[in-house]
Parts: structure tokens; sequence; C-alpha cells
């Protein structure tokens, strides 16, 4: 785990340093100040920052390079990037390194007041630490762990949509820190080998909530994010297929979400539990496309039903033209290769007009609905019957 309120400032220029450090210690933060590259790792063991300020451009190696050894290393630290660069090049770093696995949690521009700087290190002040670890596998242990739901829909004709699916999304409400966000603690069970506990009880969870729906008479589909981690046991297709069987949810409603990262890593049991997935006449789905680093080739030769494309173009088709291109460009490869399109992030009606127009067929997002705890999605999926509605089953 990382210590708390411990910055880490990679930066060449001394005088830049000097500032952040400034005003760093005057919040409470502790800190180190790293002038080269080479020496980032050896500090990040060393003084084990929570947060780290990373100079793109620094002498002997970019930036790039130094995101990459901190995904080797598995740094858990938040990252906020700092650079002078092109606007553009810096939104396309933070994306590589979130790709690598890495907390982006920020991006300053050179130069930046003091008092800007002020307001972003002041949201990174932690609480005393303590062991996350050991909470999180406490929580895991007492089923403090719940699930919360995000519809999905299928745009229909005119102006209407049909709730078809649903994504599973674990949630961790903490009695003092509240509700613990999934991209703190996910990593964190991916690192200290609880990543397979924490699954299981948020597929048994999830599963077991399908099956009270189906019986209530609601057919949609329901998809759970697996971890790269989970993709390479060999008994996880076996698995999953029982506790579907258990709760009477048919295999062909279950979605597996793959990120576009953990999709494209070249490993056997990958493959081979992704196959087997599909044999077993579960949908396999690739979620956050477009930020990562896709091979067409190997995309063809997957066996998916469906890409999601990632939220950080969605979000932006309303003001910029080349995310509306790309995403239009996403749509036409999707269906070229027989695969169901849906779009994340649909926060606005423009957004949802656009993605009609062009051929989109399913979206996910705020405008339709945030995640929703059960009783929150019982009352969303009575409230849309039956115009738009689930399907409705008879068995």
């Amino acid at each position: 785990m990382t210590g708390s309120n411990r910055l880490l400032v990679v930066d060449d220029d001394p005088d830049i340093g000097a500032l952040i450090v400034q005003v760093a210690e005057g919040l409470g933060f502790k800190t180190a100040f790293v002038e080269r590259a080479n020496g980032l790792l050896d500090t990040c063991w060393t003084f084990d920052p929570n947060l780290i300020i990373l100079d793109l451009m620094m002498p002997g190696v970019d930036g790039v390079q130094c995101l990459r050894s901190l995904a080797d290393a598995k740094c858990g630290a938040d990252i906020i990037l700092f650079s002078g660069v092109d606007a553009r090049v810096l939104n396309t770093a933070a994306r590589l390194g979130e790709s690598h696995g890495l907390r982006i949690r920020d991006l300053l521009h050179k130069p930046i007041a003091v008092d800007d700087l002020e307001a972003v290190l002041a949201r990174f002040i932690g609480p005393p630490p303590s062991d996350l670890a050991a909470e999180l596998r406490a929580a895991i242990s007492n089923r403090d762990i719940c699930v919360h739901y995000q519809p999905k829909v299928t745009l229909t004709a005119g102006d209407a949509w049909m709730v078809t699916g649903i994504e599973a999304l674990a949630r961790w409400p903490d009695p003092l820190r509240g509700m613990v966000s999934p991209s703190e603690f996910v990593p964190l069970a991916e690192r200290t080998g609880l990543i397979g506990d924490l699954t299981d009880l948020v597929l048994e969870l999830a599963i077991q909530h399908a099956g009270m729906l189906r019986n209530c008479g609601h057919a949609i589909d329901l998809a759970v994010n697996l971890s790269p981690l989970i993709l390479v046991d060999p008994e996880a297709p076996d698995r999953l297929s029982r506790m579907l069987t258990e709760h009477r949810v048919e295999n062909y409603r279950f979605v597996v979400e793959i990120t576009e990262s953990a999709a494209m890593a070249d490993g056997t049991l990958t493959m081979e539990n992704l196959t087997r997935f599909r044999l077993k006449d579960m949908k396999l789905s690739m979620d956050d496309f477009g930020t990562g680093y896709s091979s067409l080739v190997q995309l063809y030769r997957m066996p998916f039903n469906e890409l999601k494309i990632d939220k950080s173009f969605v979000m932006e088709v309303d003001a910029k033209e080349e995310a509306r291109v790309i995403v239009r460009s996403i749509i036409d490869l999707a269906h070229n290769l027989n695969l169901t399109v849906c779009a994340e992030g649909v926060e606005t009606p423009e957004t949802l007009d656009f993605l009609r127009s062009i051929g989109c067929d399913q979206a996910q997002g705020y405008l339709i609905s945030k995640p929703l705890d059960e009783t929150g999605l019982a009352r969303f999926l009575e409230s849309h019957a039956p115009n738009r509605a689930t399907a409705i089953v008879t068995a």
C-alpha cells in the first residue's frame, strides 16, 4: 500500500520542483524530488508515495517510458501528468497510462499558477494511513461488498429505446470513508491476490439478482467486467457456468466484459477462456474500445459479440469533430465484423441523437440512468414498461 500524503515530484527543472515541493509541504505533504527519470523507481520503492507529479519531458527518457516503467513495477500511486507539451499529446499520454493500469488522476499544463497547483494538490490529501488491504479482505469476507447496476438500452425506431441489459458494478460502502472508488479497491485486490474472492462475490450477488429479475419477468442480459487475472484462471468458465445454472440464468443472457488492453494480451490461457466462454453460449464484449493498442488481425480472430466505445470519445462528440469521426469509424468497423456496438458515457440528448443517426446499436450512460442499487433498478425497470421496457418472458 502506498504511504498517506506522500508526494513524489519528478521534474528535470529544479526551480519548478522546488516550487511544487514548497506548495505541497505547506498543505501537509511529505515530499521527495527526483530530477532524473533513472531514479524514479528506486525512489518509489524507498519513499512509497501515494501521489506522483510526473513531467513528461525528461532528459534521456520520455514520459511514456516512465509510465511503462511504473506500470511494470505495479505502481499504485495516483499520478498527475505535468508538461508544457500540446494538450492533445498530454491527453494521449494519460490514456496510454490508464491502458497500462496506472491511476492517472489529473493533467497539469506548464506554466501553472500557485493557486491552481494548491487546489489540485488539496484534492489528494488523504486520511491517516491504514491497512486498506486488510480492510478489503474483511469487507469481502463479511460480504460488505455490494453490486449496483447500470441499465443498457437498445436504440429502436423513432426516438425510443428498450432496456435490454444491465452492467454489474462492484461497490464498497465503508462506514468511515463512504463509498470507496472501484478504481482504488479493484487494483488493490489485483495486487494483493484478493481479486479472485472479490470477483466470485460480485458474480454470486449479480447472478443471484439476475435470477430474481428473470423470475419477475425481466429477460435482460447481465454484463460483468472480468479482471485480466481471472481470464487466465482455467477454472473460470466452468465456475461461472455453474453459478448461472444454480440461479436459473440462461448462459446466453450473461455477457463477459473484457477491457481492450486485457483482450489484446498475448496469452494462451486468455485465448482459451475467451473461446470457452463462447462455447458455453455466453456473450463476449470488448470494453473501453479505442483506448488500447488493438491489432485488427487479433480483433478479427477473437470471438467477440460486441464492442463498447470508451466514454472518453462518446462524451466529446457534441463538441469535437475528431471524436465524431472516431465514433463513426468504430461503429462501421464493428458492423463490418458483424459485431454490435454499445456507446458508453451517453449524457446528453444530442449525443444520443448522433449515435442513433450513425447506426449505433446500444447506449449506456447517465442520460439513461446512473448505476442503481437493487431497489432503484426494480423501480427503473417497472417505470419503463411497457413502452420503453424490457422484454417479458413467460417461463
